[in-house]
């Protein structure tokens, strides 16, 4: 039976990625994005998931599954950073994904097996110089994930995926030099820097039925 999978952010490298995914397995990917995107298969809202939600009263009764890709990497020293640094990231990782999940809580209940997956960030859990803002925010997203997933069992499975260094558009202050490059992929075991697909393919998983008797994970993809 074909899916519909709501991937918030699709606009988003990881979301892309994730939206091909799905529609390789036949699913029926519904797509939202803060700025227009041109879909070929699927539906499209373009919305901020911190502002006016009326446009996903249209969803269909019933969704199988739910990616929340936004996110954000503010690197700052504790004495270069103001608190709204704070409250931003908090509105982009956690505020959002609150809002997603309180707005299609009813779709995602009409049938058993629906599935709820966050991007979060090993910044969450590791110590890393100038993270303490996007730290604090993904651990917030963390641990709103567990919460809620021992809230929404046996119906609905809520997980997180934290992948490392990414090469997105987020990670370009990162990774805009050969040597940056290099120094970052041999900070990792297997000598890489990750990509998009990389995520893409743990988030998909854990959406899918073959994840169905797990819930209340971080997934590290490292």
């Amino acid at each position: 039976m074909q899916k519909n999978i709501l991937v918030i952010g699709g606009g988003s490298l990881i979301g892309q990625e994730v939206i091909s995914l799905i529609q390789k397995a036949g699913d029926n990917p519904i797509i939202t994005s803060r700025s227009e995107m041109a879909i070929q298969n699927g539906d499209f809202f373009q919305l901020d998931p911190n502002e006016d939600l009326s446009q996903l009263d249209a969803l269909p009764e019933s969704i199988d599954g739910l990616l929340y890709c936004p996110g954000s990497i503010s690197l700052k020293s504790l004495q270069r950073m103001d608190i709204s640094d704070i409250q931003e990231d908090m509105r982009i990782n956690f505020e959002g994904a609150f809002n997603i999940v309180k707005k299609v809580l009813p779709n995602l209940k009409k049938d058993d097996g629906a599935s709820v997956v966050f991007i979060s960030s090993v910044a969450a859990t590791s110590g890393m110089t100038f993270h303490t803002s996007i730290s604090a925010s993904k651990s917030a997203l963390e641990g709103f994930a567990r919460s809620l997933a021992a809230e929404l069992a046996p119906r609905v499975a809520v997980n997180c995926v934290a992948p490392s260094l990414t090469d997105t558009p987020l990670s370009a202050g990162l990774l805009n030099t050969d040597q940056k490059r290099e120094a970052n992929a041999n900070r990792h075991p297997l000598k890489r820097i990750g990509t998009p697909k990389d995520i893409a393919q743990a988030a998909t998983f854990l959406i899918s039925e073959k994840a169905s008797w797990m819930s209340g994970q971080i997934i590290h993809v490292d």
